[in-house]
């Protein structure tokens, strides 16, 4: 599992350091209220992709590796021919968005449904890329998106800022990045009556539902605080929240993204799976714990590198916050609900999603109007908290087990132990350095220094053996 890692890793930190590049260019080329903007139009294509797209990859990835190799394009023809049903709803869905966010025109219609479209195709055939082991084409593509979006976003603000032009440029570099993974299928509507076809309806569905429901709870704070409050807020609010969500992303994708795939091929072996997923979860903590803990220690210095002044008023508590949800929600996304999938009962996705909705509401409802955007983090904190739960005891009460070996407890000693020692030997506590970023740099190696030194000291993973013998 671990050297599956190494074979998508690189090219995921390339992928979210440009990610983090963007949102800087964005917030330093566009106002507050037009980033406030910019994330409403951002937030219905997620959304629409939800409903359009992103199950049926989820379908795929979880169906086409049991099947034969020679029936990989035939069902992966299947699975886009959905996708390009889909489209039609999808444009319907882009306008309702945009005109409960009081954004709609001709204009913005035609850039946020180009955006989805380009995306959804393009992470399709990337996840298909990745499913069939075309890794090659599948470092390309990431590597080509990645340093697109940077130029095209950098190059059209720079001649005019403009929150269409930045959703084109995004629209322009899902193109380019996909001709290195598209590959010719034989789509067409009569294969959506296949079996095969009725197979990731059957899956994906309720997949469809609660990824629906999710992508609007967990973005639901920024149309009330649109509401509640103003654009402006808004964007300040969606531009911190952003870059946790793409750090969550990026940490636990690293481990995700290359290991789902081996665990599925274990699934009719519970004992092989729950070793299996034992290890997954021991490889997650130990990426995900520190690299998480570690950014809210250094929260400060890394969002006034990626940030403009205007948008750090809200002080580090937000981002406190922010960053315990984000690790909740993403633990839950990336592991707890390997139960119910792995046990075939993704009907309960959705209800604990809608659950986890009517929280989310009746809390932002009553938490903005009273402390603003603290109010609305703390409101996605506890939705993800109890959605956690939820999940967490309906996969133990149908039967599947989540082993914790001992080397996730050793981990999470050793994430305290930074906790404590980092904030007292940062690097300015001894010297100053101009740079910020070498700041940064300096102090990350501190703290994976104190935490790889914890591990070792703890024999984690046996490696006092490893390191006697050597």
């Amino acid at each position: 599992m671990f050297k599956a890692l190494l074979k998508y890793a690189p090219v995921q930190v390339f992928a979210a350091i440009s990610v983090f590049a963007l949102i800087s260019i964005h917030t330093k080329l566009l106002t507050t209220t037009e980033y406030g903007m910019l994330a409403l139009m951002l937030l219905t294509v997620e959304i629409v992709r939800a409903v359009a797209a992103q199950w049926i990859n989820l379908s795929m990835l979880r169906l086409l590796p049991s099947k034969s190799s020679d029936q990989h394009s035939y069902f992966a023809a299947i699975a886009c021919s959905i996708i390009l049903c889909c489209t039609l709803p999808a444009f319907a869905l882009v306008i309702v968005g945009l005109h409960l966010t009081e954004l709609l025109s001709i204009n913005t219609s035609i850039a946020t449904f180009l955006l989805f479209l380009t995306k959804a195709l393009y992470l399709f055939y990337l996840e298909l890329a990745r499913v069939m082991e075309r890794l090659n084409q599948y470092r390309i593509a990431v590597l080509t998106q990645s340093i697109m979006s940077i130029v095209f976003t950098g190059a059209l603000l720079f001649i005019h800022t403009d929150i269409l032009l930045a959703l084109y440029a995004l629209s322009f570099s899902y193109v380019v990045a996909g001709i290195s993974v598209f590959k010719r299928l034989s789509v067409g509507f009569s294969k959506l009556k296949t079996v095969d076809a009725k197979a990731i309806f059957a899956y994906g569905l309720p997949l469809m539902a609660s990824g629906l429901v999710a992508a609007i709870s967990s973005r639901l704070d920024r149309y009330f605080i649109a509401d509640y409050l103003d654009l402006a807020q808004t964007g300040i609010y969606a531009a911190i929240s952003n870059i946790l969500l793409g750090i969550g992303a990026l940490i636990f994708m690293v481990v995700a993204l290359p290991s789902y795939p081996e665990l599925t091929k274990k699934i009719n072996d519970k004992t092989a799976l729950y070793k299996a997923h034992g290890e997954y979860l021991t490889l997650l903590t130990c990426v995900a714990m520190p690299a998480l803990v570690g950014f809210c220690i250094l929260a400060e210095p890394i969002t006034q590198l990626l940030l403009s002044d205007e948008y750090l008023a809200q002080g580090p508590t937000i981002i406190y916050i922010l960053c315990a949800g984000v690790f909740v929600i993403n633990l839950k996304a990336h592991y707890i609900d390997h139960g119910l999938q792995f046990s075939l009962n993704t009907k309960y996705l959705p209800r604990i999603s809608v659950f986890s909705l009517i929280i989310n509401l009746s809390l932002l409802l009553t938490l903005i109007p009273l402390y603003g955007l603290i109010g609305a983090a703390s409101a996605f904190l506890s939705a993800s908290l109890v959605s956690f739960g939820v999940a967490l005891w309906l996969s133990i009460k149908k039967g599947y087990k989540y082993p914790i070996p001992n080397q996730v407890y050793k981990i999470i000693f050793s994430t305290v132990c930074m906790a404590i020692l980092l904030p007292e030997l940062r690097v300015y506590n001894f010297i100053s350095i101009d740079l910020p970023i070498l700041n940064i740099i300096f102090d990350v190696m501190i703290g994976a220094c104190i935490f790889i030194l914890v591990l070792t000291l703890l024999n984690y993973k046996k490696c006092k053996t490893w390191i006697l013998n050597k």
